[in-house]
């Protein structure tokens, strides 16, 4: 139909101009007009331009999605509710099940259906999640959350399941946990006897801080808490910026300075929490100590991490989400 249509517009286009025009100007505005027909059949598709080569042409009516705009797909729709706006598209199209749309040259797929999006988040078929450029920049991608699904990934979660969250493990943070408590209440008693009134807030970040920071790196590490809170914080920042290369192939340019401010931040984070390993490594005993750390260096030798992958297991995982929202 689309093709039909440009044709149509050919000829009334060259039946204006041959009467009006020279010749070679004729030419050139049909040669030109020519190639604006075709481009809107190579991006005039369901779903929009990264969707071009993947529609069916036998049967168009199975997949739906708005057209957008050429190049930019939906992007220039998105914005603050884009989930509704999305949403209120896809029952205009008839497609709640399953809406195909485009952000730059990236294909991207929402279900506004229960079963559809049961389906999706139960099922295997998208297991894998696509990584922004600064989460990968950031190593976020060899973290459990966003890893592909695949023989590492299957490693990783048996290691947070042994070792993590086991009951095992729970239990032999027990004295850190009551030690952290007893702590809370010498503070609050004390700040009662000077003043009277306790600022519980405080009390009760600066304890869960030590929590994390002590069950992850272990007690004596010595490590400056707001410099990683300020690593942390510049990370949410950056995971959570628009950037360009996210929806264009356009890794070899930089327009906000993201990669490069990544860059950096990974650097120091491999510093920081790479020698916090280096020391653990050189102090040995791990299987005396409770801490995640320890129980990472002290798995067989045919299960242990490089420390290229502990680095971004321990900041990743276990603290960059509480750093981020605690500074």
């Amino acid at each position: 139909m689309s093709m039909l249509a440009n044709l149509s517009f050919l000829l009334f286009f060259s039946a204006i101009i041959s009467h009006q025009t020279p010749w070679p100007v004729t030419v050139l505005l049909l040669s030109l007009s020519s190639c604006f027909a075709f481009s809107l059949n190579y991006w005039l598709v369901p779903g929009g331009f990264a969707w071009r080569n993947h529609h069916d042409n036998q049967n168009p009516s199975k997949f739906r999605g708005p057209i957008g705009w050429p190049v930019l797909g939906t992007l220039p729709q998105m914005g603050s509710l884009a989930h509704r706006k999305l949403a209120s598209v896809a029952t205009s199209l008839g497609a709640t099940k399953l809406m195909a749309f485009s952000l730059g040259t990236t294909r991207v797929i929402i279900s506004s259906h229960p079963d559809t999006a049961r389906e999706i988040l139960c099922g295997s078929s998208f297991a894998d999640r696509p990584v922004k450029e600064s989460a990968r920049l950031l190593m976020f991608e060899r973290a459990i959350g966003f890893a592909p699904s695949g023989d590492y990934w299957r490693h990783l979660r048996r290691i947070a399941a042994n070792h993590m969250f086991s009951p095992r493990k729970i239990s032999a943070l027990e004295p850190l946990r009551q030690r952290l408590a007893n702590e809370m209440l010498a503070e609050v008693s004390e700040e009662m006897k000077e003043r009277r009134v306790v600022a519980l807030r405080g009390i009760l970040q600066k304890s869960s801080l030590s929590n994390v920071l002590e069950s992850v790196l272990g007690s004596d590490v010595h490590i400056k808490r707001e410099e990683l809170g300020f690593m942390a914080a510049e990370g949410f920042d950056l995971i959570s910026k628009f950037n360009l290369e996210d929806y264009f192939p356009l890794r070899f340019l930089d327009f906000y300075g993201v990669k490069r401010r990544c860059c950096k931040l990974a650097g120091k984070v491999n510093s920081v929490v790479g020698q916090v390993v280096t020391e653990r490594k050189r102090a040995g005993d791990f299987r005396s100590r409770s801490d995640f750390l320890s129980a990472l260096l002290s798995l067989p030798e045919q299960e242990r991490l490089n420390e290229s992958d502990m680095v971004p297991l321990l900041w990743v995982n276990k603290l960059f989400p509480f750093l981020s929202s605690y500074f």
